[in-house]
């Protein structure tokens, strides 16, 4: 599940850089591309052309996150101690 959330991120991202481009030039698509935090603004900014791979960008980081292995493997690592 881990590789499905980082290839929804990558697709949503990699779309939302294209769509970037075509609308708002070069600069506005290098900045999509190298830093999540613009991709995540340029999203909300322009939700109504960018509403699928937006969606796809957020849901991808959210699985990614949530089923992400090294997590998985440190909760189980760790042992109980009672009292």
């Amino acid at each position: 599940m881990y590789f499905l959330g980082s290839i929804l991120a990558l697709v949503g991202a990699i779309w939302m850089t294209v769509n970037a481009a075509k609308k708002d030039g070069a600069l506005a698509a290098i900045f999509c591309f190298i830093c999540g935090f613009y991709t995540i603004y340029y999203g909300i900014k322009n939700f109504a052309e960018n509403k699928i791979p937006f969606i796809l960008f957020l849901a991808g980081i959210a699985i990614a996150v949530i089923f992400n292995p090294g997590m998985s493997a440190m909760s189980a690592a760790t042992p109980v101690t009672s009292g």
